[in-house]
């Protein structure tokens, strides 16, 4: 070995270290907070659903009886007794089968929207997306423990130098 530490070399070491890993000290750090942030607007996420399927209040479908409503003014039609009545009658019924097929194409529509939000942003959806949440939460601090670790290998290596440096053997 040499002549061992010159004066401020482990200053300038200890700044090289540390300008070189902390960015990945923070970044590490900034992806754990980044994940926790994730995790409550999960959770959060996943309670607003779950309240709103428990308040969702019942409603009445109306299509079955508008279907109904149809099929009797289609019976009510064959009982007519004039012209007049027959063709009042009839237009009244073409009015009712046109409001029933409007609103059969609304309810298909409806469904499919209210599928996707399902999909997308349900109960279920919710928790999944928790559960992804709660994975990931785990594997950036898993990350960050990894980062921390070599940092540390990194600092214990520091000293070594140092100390072997500092107090060259005798006699060599």
């Amino acid at each position: 070995m040499a002549d061992g530490l010159d004066p401020g070399e482990r200053e300038q070491l200890t700044y090289a270290l540390d300008s070189r890993l902390g960015p990945h000290l923070e970044a590490a750090t900034a992806a754990v907070r980044e994940a926790e942030r994730a995790l409550t607007d999960a959770q959060e996420r996943r309670a607003a659903a779950e309240q709103a399927v428990a308040q969702a209040a019942y409603t009445s479908d109306p299509l079955p009886f508008m279907r109904q409503g149809v099929e009797e003014e289609v019976d009510g039609l064959a009982r007519k007794t004039t012209e007049k009545k027959l063709r009042t009658s009839y237009r009244f019924l073409v009015d009712r089968a046109v409001d029933l097929a409007a609103a059969e194409v609304q309810r298909y529509g409806d469904d499919r929207v209210a599928d996707r939000r399902e999909r997308e942003e349900g109960v279920e959806a919710c928790r999944e997306a928790e559960r992804r949440a709660t994975r990931d939460l785990g594997a950036a601090q898993q990350m960050l423990e990894r980062v921390r670790l070599a940092d540390q290998a990194a600092r214990r290596g520091l000293d070594v130098l140092v100390a072997r440096l500092s107090d060259p053997p005798q006699g060599g």
